[in-house]
């Protein structure tokens, strides 16, 4: 028998006829997730995106603030689609939560001088697109066709999966197991 198994692992070595590995169903899957999800951003991404959070100045200051108040809906689009996990709305609370509170600490002097200076972006999300963790993406199913695994770790019921574009941008997606189903826990900056 074990010779048998031998020679059957040398033979498919020597073919380079991939061999099944016991987590090729679970990598099929979390790939599937990854294709739905972009498909899902291919006809709602314009909609959820306007609704996320937004540095704005305020009036009668050279001061700005993350303004927050679409926070709420813009997680509950993420949640409506079905890829992700629940606690997915805390990754993105986390991560607005962080600049809001930087923000808030800026002294007097320091938002004078970004008005003098010009500000630039101050978060990751407002110099890329917040799906695919990049910039100057199309929004074409032929383009998320092309997106294809990099690597995918699993362990137990919890995956990482980093994937890369025709444009060789790369992102990770980090996943959680609910119910017997492969749902989005983070990706990219929403950790």
């Amino acid at each position: 028998m074990k010779t048998s198994l031998s020679k059957v692992l040398i033979a498919a070595l020597l073919s380079n006829t991939p061999i099944a590995s016991a987590n090729s169903q679970d990598e099929q899957a979390l790939m599937a997730k990854v294709q739905g999800f972009y498909g899902w951003v291919l006809k709602n991404g314009k909609q959820v995106s306007a609704l996320q959070p937004q540095i704005k100045d305020i009036a009668g200051s050279k001061k700005f603030q993350l303004d927050t108040k679409n926070l709420k809906t813009f997680s509950g689009k993420f949640m409506a689609s079905g890829y992700f996990a629940p606690d997915f709305p805390a990754a993105l609370e986390r991560y607005y939560g962080k600049y809001q509170q930087q923000f808030k600490a800026y002294t007097d002097a320091e938002f004078a001088q970004m008005a003098k200076d010009g500000r630039g972006p101050l978060m990751e999300t407002e110099d890329m697109d917040i799906f695919f963790c990049a910039q100057e993406y199309e929004y074409k199913s032929s383009f998320i066709k092309k997106i294809k695994a990099k690597a995918i770790k699993l362990e137990g019921d919890k995956a990482s999966v980093t994937v890369v574009s025709p444009y060789q941008w790369e992102a990770e997606f980090k996943f959680v197991k609910v119910d017997q189903r492969w749902l989005i826990a983070g990706y990219c900056v929403f950790q």
